[in-house]
């Protein structure tokens, strides 16, 4: 049982990176445009960066329950997972990028 999970749990844990990069990144755009941990609010470059992390994490647990139950009961092919992972990491890359350029 334990070689049926490997490659669910490398997904799983490819996505908690993700999350926790995402998270490392709203830190940043807080010390650059001046915003307060309790607000979501300020520049449009800031929103821009905490919507994006924002949208990722909304969905996170749907994906892991969701990756979990397909892959114990029917595949243990998570390629298909991994591909949702980096849609989520060049989504918000390109909001990044667009509030990091100026």
């Amino acid at each position: 049982m334990l070689d049926q999970v490997v490659c669910l749990a490398a997904v799983t844990v490819l996505g908690l990176l993700e999350q926790a990069y995402f998270a490392l990144m709203v830190i940043y755009a807080r010390r650059k445009y001046s915003v307060s941990p309790p607000a979501t609010t300020g520049p449009p470059e800031f929103e821009r960066v905490f919507r994006a992390q924002a949208n990722c994490s909304e969905y996170f647990p749907i994906f892991v329950f969701s990756l979990w139950l397909a892959g114990v009961f029917f595949s243990q092919d998570s390629s298909l997972c991994s591909v949702k992972t980096h849609g989520n990491l060049k989504y918000a890359k390109t909001y990044f990028n667009e509030s990091f350029k100026l």
